[in-house]
This record gives C-alpha cells, sequence and structure tokens, in this order.
C-alpha cells in the first residue's frame, strides 16, 4: 500500500471511529463517512465493503499492532507481556466504549463487534502457541494435545468476549482494575493467568 492509500485508510479510520462514537453502524452511509474522510465513494469501496467492515478493520488496526507488540517481546517475558497486552487491550476498549456497548449488544447487527473481537483474541492465542509461548497442561484421552489446545483458546477467547461484555455494562466508566480482578477469578486454572 502506498503513502496516500495510507493516509486515506487513515482518514477512513478516523471518521467511522468518530461517527460510530454517537451512531449505530447501520445508520451510518457510504456517503457520510467518505464526506468526512474528505474522500470520494468509490475510494471508500476501495477500502471497504460497507460501514460496518470499515469499523471492525479500524479497530483491528489498533488490536493487531496491540498483538505484535506482544509477540515481539522476548519469550522469556511472555508472561509479563501478555498482562501488558491485556490491559492495552482494554484501555483500547474503554477508550472506544460506546462502540463496544453498541457493537457486542444483542441489537448490534451489521455492527456487531463480538466475532470480530473473539477471533482477534483466539489468532493471538494460536499464535503464542504455535510459537511455544503459550503451554496448557490439558489432556484429554482420545485427543491430540494440539487439537485440545486450539479447542481451551477458543473457549477462553469466546468467553473474554462475554466478560468484556459484561464489564461495559457494569455502572460507570470502565475500569481496568476491575475487570482485572473479574477475569482473575474467571479463568480456568489452566489458562495463563493475567
Amino acid at each position: 500500500m502506498d503513502a496516500r492509500q495510507v493516509r486515506t485508510r487513515a482518514r477512513l479510520y478516523a471518521a467511522v471511529l468518530a461517527a460510530a462514537r454517537d451512531t449505530p453502524v447501520a445508520d451510518l452511509s457510504v456517503t457520510s463517512l467518505a464526506r468526512a474522510a474528505g474522500v470520494h465513494r468509490s475510494t471508500f469501496y476501495e477500502h471497504a465493503a460497507s460501514p460496518g467492515d470499515l469499523l471492525r478493520q479500524a479497530l483491528l488496526a489498533d488490536l493487531d499492532a496491540l498483538r505484535a507488540d506482544l509477540l515481539s517481546a522476548p519469550e522469556a517475558d511472555t508472561d509479563e507481556a501478555v498482562t501488558e497486552a491485556t490491559r492495552r487491550v482494554l484501555e483500547h476498549v474503554r477508550e472506544h466504549a460506546p462502540i463496544y456497548r453498541r457493537g457486542l449488544g444483542p441489537d448490534s447487527g451489521p455492527g456487531g463487534l463480538d466475532g470480530m473481537l473473539g477471533d482477534h483474541f483466539l489468532e493471538s492465542s494460536r499464535q503464542l502457541l504455535r510459537a511455544g509461548r503459550l503451554h496448557l497442561p490439558l489432556d484429554v484421552e482420545g485427543l491430540p494435545d494440539d487439537v485440545v489446545s486450539d479447542i481451551a483458546a477458543r473457549y477462553v477467547a469466546r468467553a473474554t468476549v462475554g466478560v468484556i461484555q459484561g464489564w461495559l455494562d457494569l455502572p460507570g466508566e470502565p475500569d481496568v482494575a476491575v475487570f482485572q480482578t473479574l477475569y482473575a477469578a474467571l479463568l480456568p486454572a489452566w489458562w495463563v493467568q493475567q
């Protein structure tokens, strides 16, 4: 992607994040987002298929950068890196709390974020497992260890989205320390503790 496309994508991401803060994604139009980003509708479609798609891309860009930081940490610091990455993901969610509240809600429609967020967490765990930086002491008779680990990662990824949704539903401003305490209490003993 050339520098002009990178700048255009950044403007589109900023436009959708600003608009989705106060407006459900289903109510956003390509025309209004393109206008806010200072681009043509055709340029919008070069980057995304819909406002919901653009919103997920914008949020994932931040989340993927956090995962890259986690994976670039020295292996000896994996536990500390996971804890820090978790904190930074929560700060990201808190920064975009109105978007996530709507996107994780039961009526999220085209702005639904639960699949995107769960897939992100799952891929982070899979990358740690492949790198040998996450070890799950699970043994299920008749199933290979890598299959059990992947199913365990799916379980925790989807459960994490549920904990985030519940955390966002608490009254007041989301408090990262409250999430961390709640999450540590809910995580299975066989999962790495954040």
